[in-house]
């Protein structure tokens, strides 16, 4: 899009990657008459920048493995927002994005999805194609606070993208008056980039806005639980990872914990309306060996899906030797 922090490409440069960034994006499509015969493999991550590149990459890189990385199901996700909102509006363009994604990925050697979930609908969509699961990487932070302290609850997420910003009203509209008539001192702390016009449209007593933030850790180290009350959505959920990688149990709906290997009770509370939510805070809250519990299963969900180590098994298998 442009747009690159310059930390950023020094620090990827250390690693090892050349990065084109800024006005040298334009000089991809020459950069790959040059330098397309080098290579082994082209990862095109999104369906709107595959789109635009996968027949340069054929041309000039026709020996390379084409990786489409779908990130998430687009039409999948706004599929579910446009029946959430009965938008024809947003039906042409979940299946425009229908169409596109599935053509990529009949036209890939290989594409990566995110969960289970997504490989399992593509199996019926597309069985013939090449689908694989290379999932979110977190790094497993551990719980450094035992549940004695803990009261708020946390909400990780951006207002830029719809699921989020839906859960943002949700939680200033319903779910937190719920939880303050029962709890009338709890706050729901919102850690992500949020508009000071729309900070001002969902100010409700308790919602504490602190925008984007270096490091979760003093939050993740103090709040009770954290909250996913997704209604729409696809792919699996980064702010459900970065928290059990913190230890800190979670409080989603249904939606929001589709296809990232969880259980209701045994890793996570599931609650999809306003008073389940504020049951599950209650049970948190009271219940010790619960909480303890939930710490302890959201980390090893991480470690066995979303680790770095997960990810290094996908990738070796589907990269050229």
């Amino acid at each position: 899009d442009g747009h690159a922090d310059a930390d950023a490409i020094t620090r990827l440069g250390a690693l090892g990657c050349e990065v084109l960034a800024g006005p040298e994006t334009a000089s991809l499509p020459p950069w790959l008459r040059a330098h397309g015969r080098e290579l082994a493999a082209v990862m095109l991550c999104r369906h709107t920048v595959a789109g635009q590149y996968a027949a340069l990459v054929r041309r000039h890189a026709p020996q390379a493995r084409l990786i489409f990385d779908t990130v998430d199901l687009h039409f999948l996700r706004e599929g579910r927002a446009a029946e959430l909102s009965g938008s024809a509006a947003m039906r042409r363009q979940a299946e425009h994005s229908r169409r596109s994604e599935l053509a990529l990925i009949d036209a890939a050697d290989l594409s990566f999805v995110v969960s289970p979930h997504e490989k399992a609908l593509l199996a019926e969509l597309l069985p013939a194609a090449r689908v694989a699961l290379l999932s979110n990487i977190h790094d497993i932070h551990g719980c450094r606070r035992p549940h004695a302290g803990r009261r708020d609850l946390v909400f990780v997420g951006g207002a830029g993208h719809p699921p989020n910003l839906d859960a943002m009203r949700w939680i200033a509209g319903a779910i937190l008056p719920a939880l303050r008539a029962r709890l009338p001192d709890r706050q729901v702390h919102i850690i992500g980039s949020v508009p000071e016009a729309l900070r001002a449209e969902l100010a409700a007593p308790g919602l504490v806005f602190h925008g984007r933030i270096p490091d979760l850790t003093p939050w993740m180290d103090s709040c009770l639980a954290a909250l996913a009350p997704l209604r729409f959505g696809a792919g699996v959920k980064g702010k459900i990872n970065m928290a059990m990688s913190h230890g800190l149990p979670v409080i989603a709906t249904t939606l929001a914990v589709e296809g990232m290997c969880l259980e209701h009770e045994r890793d996570v509370l599931v609650a999809d309306d306003p008073a389940a939510c504020v049951a599950a805070v209650e049970r948190l809250r009271t219940d010790a060996a619960l909480w303890a519990r939930l710490s302890a299963a959201g980390l090893d969900n991480v470690r066995e899906h979303f680790s770095a180590a997960a990810a290094a098994r996908a990738l070796a298998a589907a990269l050229p030797a």
